[in-house]
């Protein structure tokens, strides 16, 4: 059984995206075993993104906190 997250009221996008193959097999294999996305390959992309996301706002922040 699929663990879809669930947004309730939150409005949401449709994303659609293209990759290689080899990637989508690579997603699989990975998603597979223990995996918080648990076989669900939209949950991977949507928690790739947020994770990206918060890094690159972390390093956004701390780039503009050290100019002077």
């Amino acid at each position: 059984m699929s663990k879809n997250r669930i947004f309730k009221e939150t409005p949401k996008t449709r994303l659609i995206v293209s990759v290689e193959a080899s990637t989508v097999e690579l997603i699989d294999e990975l998603i597979r075993r223990r995996h918080p996305a648990k076989g669900n390959r939209s949950e991977f992309v949507r928690l790739a993104i947020e994770e990206k996301l918060e890094r690159d706002v972390v390093r956004s922040q701390n780039h503009f906190s050290a100019v002077p």
